[in-house]
């Protein structure tokens, strides 16, 4: 049902850790280990309810997941990260215990400290004489 925006995003996972990096603004989101594992699974293709079935499965799971998934959903498609794409037809979701390693939350946190290297041109925009990453002082 979603998959990332590539017109806009890269994605990747990293130890666990989903990097959604946003190649025309600058700015680059994280997650916590729950939410990587939610959003590795919908950019995948797994549907949101079986998301959910596979999240109630696991020992501890609070009565509003569904209400935090949702919120979760609606912020990675608000911030354009997720749009809307074809169901994986042979879905499997299962999620392990160590996604649960920092609590029962769905995050999505954005950062803007590399917005100016990331959006700078290496060629054009860098100090020769320092190389990069050092930008040039205009």
């Amino acid at each position: 049902m979603y998959r990332i925006n590539e017109s806009k995003m890269y994605y990747d996972m990293a130890d666990g850790q989903a990097i959604v990096i946003n190649f025309v603004t600058g700015m680059y989101y994280g997650s916590n280990l729950l939410g990587s594992a939610v959003l590795d699974r919908l950019q995948a293709g797994v549907s949101p309810n079986s998301v959910l079935e596979a999240l109630r499965g696991l020992p501890g799971c609070p009565e509003d997941m569904g209400e935090q998934l949702d919120a979760f959903i609606a912020e990675l498609i608000s911030r354009e990260i997720l749009i809307p794409g074809p169901t994986n037809a042979e879905e499997c979701c299962l999620i392990g215990g160590e996604a649960l390693e920092d609590g029962f939350f769905l995050t999505v946190d954005e950062f803007a400290e590399a917005q100016d290297l990331l959006l700078a041109d290496p060629v054009h925009d860098v100090d020769a004489s320092q190389g990069w990453p050092v930008l040039r002082e205009d």
